[in-house]
């Protein structure tokens, strides 16, 4: 995976696992049915991104491997964690290799890897599967469910119909009923998805319209109401400041473990929305919080 967004990734997939596994399970050829998520540690130095067991009529393991920048010799690897798999667990393994944005694609990447020997016999042959994201349609990602949503705006069509695709996310999110904070870890996740195919600058103004998303459905009128209650709301919606901390706390946590007591306080203190931008944008480039928090 991608490790500039890997913890926003797997924070995404992490929201509904069951959706992704139904998804690419289906896109693999797998026969649908209930499914399970498995340890990725398949040895001491090599972890796969995301793995399943989908119990339908032929049990079987899915594998997902997520990429967002270029580099040859993916498929070599992918076969070894596809036989490495197939060892620990004894079942039929299916691979896909999902690329996030079009410079992620490399020459090598064409579904089948071919290991020969010194006079080119064929030692071993692996077929998997490439998902390219942006190719697919906007509707088509929508229709996954919401935790497959953020993969919409990576597409294409998304890139040339921006606001069509966001009057579409704004539509989804708010037919589901989301609980539990799950708009919000939602919303932070688009965000910094959105850095693999945006400029900053048409970043912030996607997630100042998605905070209009928010701000229009009555469990965050609620929040809102809240913050006006405790004299917090003052121009900026409280609700979108609790998203920016929260998704910086939960982002950083992955990467660096979790923050000390004087930073987590120190980020809840923060009433600079532009500053929480700020260091969203610096999280992948920052080796601990002290680095992080220090550099602003």
């Amino acid at each position: 995976m991608a490790k500039p967004f890997d913890a926003t990734l797997n924070a995404l997939i992490d929201l509904r696992p069951g959706d992704w596994a139904e998804a690419f399970g289906r896109l693999a050829g797998i026969p649908p049915g209930p499914s399970t998520v498995l340890d990725t540690d398949l040895a001491t130095t090599l972890q796969a991104d995301k793995l399943f067991r989908i119990d339908g009529p032929l049990p079987s393991l899915l594998h997902l491997e997520l990429e967002a920048n270029p580099r040859t010799g993916i498929p070599r690897e992918l076969m070894r964690y596809n036989t490495l798999i197939d060892h620990q667990h004894g079942l039929p393994v299916e691979t896909v290799l999902i690329l996030l944005r079009p410079k992620a694609f490399a020459s090598d990447q064409t579904g089948t890897y071919r290991r020969e020997g010194v006079r080119n016999n064929k030692i071993a042959e692996f077929w998997y599967h490439v998902e390219k994201v942006w190719e697919r349609s906007v509707d088509y990602w929508f229709q996954c469910g919401s935790a497959l949503a953020p993969l919409a705006l990576l597409t294409d069509e998304a890139d040339l119909r921006l606001e069509d695709a966001l009057d579409g996310y704004r539509t989804l999110i708010r037919g589901e009923n989301l609980e539990g904070g799950l708009t919000e870890r939602l919303l932070g996740s688009s965000y910094v998805l959105c850095g693999l195919r945006y400029d900053k600058t048409r970043i912030r103004e996607l997630f100042r319209r998605l905070d209009m998303l928010m701000e229009e459905s009555t469990t965050y009128q609620g929040i809102l109401e809240e913050g006006r209650e405790k004299g917090l709301s003052q121009g900026l919606s409280q609700g979108r400041f609790q998203s920016l901390r929260g998704t910086l706390i939960r982002l950083g946590t992955k990467r660096f473990g979790p923050p000390s007591n004087p930073i987590h306080i120190g980020i809840q203190a923060i009433r600079d929305a532009d500053r929480l931008e700020r260091l969203l944008d610096r999280i992948f480039e920052s080796d601990g919080w002290d680095e992080l928090i220090s550099g602003e």
